[in-house]
């Protein structure tokens, strides 16, 4: 069968998931979840898929038109009936052989434990994988007995998964419904960690880039990969995306996939990814992963490219040393990294700035590690470095002088064209570094910065440099509103560099650079005048802010978080502290738990100690008049109905009466007598909530339990698709529907429904259903239709989506009820119609013209050698949509999807193709004779001096001359990528005493190439002889390097 027809059996395997957690997006014939399909491939037995189930094919069918309706009814927009048949399912596991030799008795056990349920073993000698089949008469059965036996058969695993953080809340479920059904479908343990809420995702942001959360499972094998499955499907129906982190790649490869200035990243995501995919590539200095983004089947095909690209660069390149001056790394990267990738395909790779290391690393291919050796040599010196060394103007100074030196050159470097100024990191200053680099492409110029530099720097020594310790709450008041308050100081000639706010530094730089115009003064007055700025600094200081710090006690229960910390300083300069965990050197006394320490301005730290203190007051007050406390006591058959599912009967109290209600004990022994429930809130909320419990308690006592005859094949009617209608009628009667399917009271025969609830609200849910039940039987018309098995999989459509629409358009059900066995194309298979009979006549139709395309298509394969597929298919696949569009094919790409198909990997020759039966033979015959011409063509070689190169490849460099457009002959010169690709010419011993540089490769038809070679020959005589005739000239002596015969170079 051709890879690309979908194979029914394959797409009944995922009838084994319930409905609501199946994959929206299946990838046909792939699972991570161990099948019967999975297993009859390695065996080579045919499997007979269960099409006919809800679950796999869910029923879409549209509302009755108003003709067919029988009257006045609320069901009159319901689906067709669902045929029930006998539900299977498999798993394949590798067994020990102890438990092996107990296999036998187990599945005795677990056909005795589960009733109605078959089981069949086999195993595959070759490669010891047992498969179960599963058979019963219901879903349920079904799946616990799978759930049985792999929990008692398959190894224990821990399974850890990623899943967006803001989809969290989808996955667990309102009150943990979508877990809790995970967990007892399945039997896993489910670790799912709480949100971090100090990392909010906005509203508008996509939930596949933002925080990601990690979600564990534990249990057997088949369970947990099957819960891995649901999870997956629960995000899959809130997003139709998919983000991929590739962590196996070298960040060493980061600079080749993001190609110069990005363009190969632009590239994947334009080709490979359709234009549907984000590509995110992490600096190489960084050690994330690259992510891909965008629809699904679009990321797996970049991250395929992505592999494929890193695999051959691991296998082809190299890599080349050398040392250069650290100061001059600083010009190997940005532009310049990306122009020598450019020109060379290789990279530059430079140590960290905190590594004092001078060697660089360049990489790529073996041939091109020259040529960027060259071009990063060429970087590095062609601008002019001059250091700087602060350390060496003050070799007395400590070590924090240079720092500061830095920290005041910073605002006050000189500028010049040309020229830019490098200052020490922190980093180097902490190793003892303190070089100013000054850089530009003029020496004169760097020079002369060089020079004012030093001039400027060389004045600052120890003696004109102090550091005064002001409170940080008091630094606005130094420098004053807008900056009047250092005016003072700067026309003493001193400059005042306050630390930020924020930063809750204390220590202010004071550096005496002089006044202009005026002499230097000498050491000694330069320290008066500090000195006295210093004192004044503190003067400033403590005039303008009266600064206090109070120290209270509040119970740590009542502290307020940081959110309501910041409504209550307002905009006042204030810095609080809560409990011991930061000590305070304004403070004598011991801290503890309770403590709240304020310090600011008096009046600001006045007004917030009595805005705690209130907000204290009003919480205990809140907590007194919310911690009223009273109790009930119910039946304990009662709580889990006061309870409610997933706890909605709970949360629903809580969050309408804000009420915290706690039950007592719920073992069996406890369910036998009455229950305790405490309710602890505000008196009035709590009198509701008890009220409320007890009418329920009531209501309860007042249930009635009634059972009607319902066909067994009917009940899929009365479900609805997602129980939709039997949630509808609970809802609306306040009753309790159980099917003997659904999980429902165990004595309930096949054929029976129960319905349990209030008296009034038992008869009024018993005759609508009751109602639904005449009114689907009525249309429940049934007819077969026949058709060629060859058109089984274009029925079914990718992953059920055709046979959907049908569904959907027609009103009719439509069920595959026999085919031939799998992977046969010959014989007929079987279709079950089911509605009413304009629906079914509509359904036939549709079906018949897709039959009837199906029989008019051909499929032809061809054996082309695999080295040719690349060149038949063409960048982004351009050659091929040609070739189809001359066949007299489709122009649009999606008509030419899949019309022919190349092996992938490259690993065989056959290639297929599918189109009607006209089209796909002229296809096929354009596929063979281009193939033919390429194996036809030859390479040979042709002594050309570099000065006539230009004639050969066209005006201005372009790679399209009239020999390739005339006979599809191509020159390609020793400089370009193809020169080596192309292997040895087969003239080779003509050209042994050539100059390699004069050699160029000539490649195209056998027939057409001799002709070009003769043409070269005429173009290189030409142009010796247009050589030998130009006189001799001053001129002359000017000529372009290229025009400089070799025997003068």
């Amino acid at each position: 069968m051709s890879a690309s027809r979908p194979d029914v059996a394959e797409v009944a395997e995922a009838s084994s998931m319930p409905a609501p957690m199946a994959d929206p997006f299946p990838s046909l014939g792939e699972s991570t979840v161990p099948s019967v399909s999975a297993a009859a491939k390695s065996a080579k037995a045919p499997a007979r898929p269960d099409v006919t189930s809800e679950d796999a094919f869910p029923s879409l069918g549209a509302a009755s038109s108003a003709a067919s309706r029988p009257g006045a009814s609320a069901w009159v927009s319901s689906v067709p009936v669902i045929q029930r048949v006998t539900h299977t399912a498999s798993v394949s596991l590798r067994l020990s052989e102890e438990q092996m030799m107990k296999l036998s008795t187990l599945l005795q056990r677990v056909q005795d434990k589960c009733r109605g349920v078959k089981i069949e073993a086999s195993t595959t000698r070759k490669t010891g994988v047992t498969m179960f089949i599963i058979k019963g008469p219901s879903e349920s059965a079904v799946q616990q007995a799978k759930k049985e036996l792999s929990v008692q058969l398959a190894r224990k695993v821990q399974l850890s998964m990623l899943i967006p953080a803001a989809l969290r809340p989808f996955v667990v479920g309102a009150g943990g419904k979508n877990i809790k059904a995970i967990t007892e479908q399945t039997g896993v343990r489910i670790h799912i960690p709480p949100r971090s809420k100090d990392l909010p995702m906005e509203e508008n942001e996509d939930p596949l880039l933002g925080e990601q959360t990690e979600v564990t499972i534990e249990g057997d094998e088949v369970n947990a990969l099957e819960a891995q499955e649901m999870i997956h499907a629960i995000v899959a129906e809130r997003t139709s995306k998919i983000t991929q982190r590739v962590a196996s790649i070298e960040p060493i490869y980061y600079p080749f996939i993001f190609g110069p200035r990005g363009k190969r990243a632009a590239e994947l995501a334009e080709q490979q990814g359709r234009g549907e995919v984000q590509v995110h590539i992490p600096p190489p200095m960084r050690d994330g992963p690259i992510v891909v983004s965008g629809e699904r089947n679009s990321v797996t095909d970049v991250v395929q490219a992505i592999q494929d690209e890193v695999d051959q660069m691991r296998r082809l390149f190299r890599t080349l040393s050398i040392n250069i001056p650290k100061r001059q790394h600083a010009f190997l990267v940005g532009d310049s990294a990306a122009d020598i990738l450019a020109a060379t395909q290789c990279s530059i790779e430079l140590p960290p700035v905190h590594d004092p290391s001078e060697n660089v690393t360049i990489r790529g291919p073996q041939a091109q590690l020259p040529q960027a050796l060259t071009a990063a040599i060429e970087r590095a010196n062609a601008v002019s470095v001059q250091p700087l060394d602060l350390r060496a103007l003050y070799p007395d100074a400590d070590e924090g002088h240079a720092r500061r030196v830095v920290q005041w050159l910073a605002g006050r470097l000189p500028r010049e064209d040309g020229v830019q100024v490098f200052l020490p990191r922190a980093s180097a200053l902490d190793q003892g570094l303190a070089s100013v680099d000054v850089v530009g492409e003029d020496a004169a110029s760097v020079m002369r910065m060089h020079q004012q530099l030093e001039a400027l720097a060389r004045p600052i020594g120890p003696h004109a440099v102090r550091v005064a310790e002001v409170d940080p709450l008091a630094h606005g008041f130094v420098v004053g509103k807008k900056g009047q308050g250092l005016r003072n100081y700067e026309n003493k000639g001193i400059d005042v560099l306050v630390p930020p706010e924020s930063s809750g530094r204390s220590d202010v730089l004071l550096v005496f650079r002089g006044v202009d115009k005026e002499p230097r003064p000498d050491e000694v007055a330069m320290a008066a005048a500090l000195d006295a700025a210093v004192a004044e600094l503190a003067m400033t200081a403590a005039q303008a802010a009266d600064l206090r710090t109070e120290h209270i006690q509040i119970p740590a229960k009542f502290h307020p978080d940081r959110n309501l910390l910041n409504a209550i300083l307002g905009e006042d300069r204030l810095h609080v502290s809560l409990g011991a965990r930061h000590p305070s050197k304004h403070v004598t006394e011991p801290l503890t738990d309770d403590s709240v320490v304020v310090r600011g301005a008096s009046e600001a730290v006045a007004r917030a100690i009595a805005r705690l203190q209130q907000l204290a007051a009003e919480a205990e007050q809140d907590q007194i008049v919310n911690g009223h406390v009273d109790q009930i006591e119910v039946p304990g058959q009662y709580v889990p109905h006061l309870i409610g599912r997933g706890g909605a009967g709970v949360a629903k109290l809580r969050d309408e009466l804000g009420v915290k209600v706690d039950f007592g004990d719920l073992d069996e022994e406890a369910r036998r007598k009455n229950v305790p429930i405490v309710i602890t809130g505000r008196k009035a909320c709590v009198d509701e909530a008890k009220a409320r419990l007890q009418a329920q308690a009531q209501r309860l006592a007042d249930e009635v339990t009634v059972r009607i005859n319902v066909p067994n094949d009917m009940h899929g009617a009365l479900i609805g698709q997602g129980g939709k209608y039997v949630s509808r009628l609970q809802d609306k009667y306040d009753v309790r529907i159980n099917f003997p399917h659904a999980g429902g009271d165990d004595s309930l025969k096949p054929d029976e429904v129960s319905i349990r609830g209030g008296k009034k609200g038992v008869a009024e849910a018993k005759a609508e259903l009751l109602e639904l039940l005449a009114y689907e039987q009525e249309r429940s018309n049934s007819e077969s239709m026949s058709v060629s098995a060859r058109a089984i999989p274009r029925i079914l459509g990718r992953g059920g989506a055709m046979i959907n629409q049908l569904r959907l358009t027609t009103g009719a059900q439509i069920d595959v009820e026999s085919e031939p066995s799998r992977g046969s194309r010959e014989g007929t298979a079987s279709l079950r119609l089911r509605g009413a009979p304009a629906q079914i006549a509509e359904a036939k139709n549709a079906i018949q013209s897709i039959v009837d395309q199906v029989e008019s298509e051909a499929e032809i394969f061809l054996t082309i050698p695999s080295k040719f597929h690349g060149q038949i298919i063409g960048q982004g696949g351009q050659n091929l949509r040609d070739l189809i569009q001359r066949a007299g094919g489709p122009s649009d790409a999606k008509a030419q999807a899949q019309m022919v198909r190349f092996p992938r990997g490259g690993g065989s020759d056959e290639v297929s193709v599918r189109a009607s039966k006209e089209l796909a033979a002229k296809v096929a015959e354009l596929l063979q004779a281009h193939a033919q011409g390429l194996a036809d063509r030859v390479v040979y070689g042709a002594v050309a001096p570099p000065t006539t190169h230009s004639q050969l490849i066209a005006r201005g460099g372009r790679r399209h001359s009239p020999w390739l457009t005339e006979h599809g002959v191509q020159v390609i010169v020793p400089n370009w990528r193809e020169f080596a690709e192309l292997g040895t010419p087969a003239n080779e011993e003509e050209l042994k005493d050539a100059d390699p540089s004069h050699v160029v490769k000539v490649h195209g038809p056998k027939d057409a190439v001799p002709k070009v070679l003769d043409e070269i020959k005429k173009v290189v005589e030409s142009d010796a002889q247009r050589r030998s005739n130009k006189p001799r000239s001053r001129a002359a002596m000017h000529a372009r390097v290229d025009e400089v015969p070799d025997e003068d170079a």
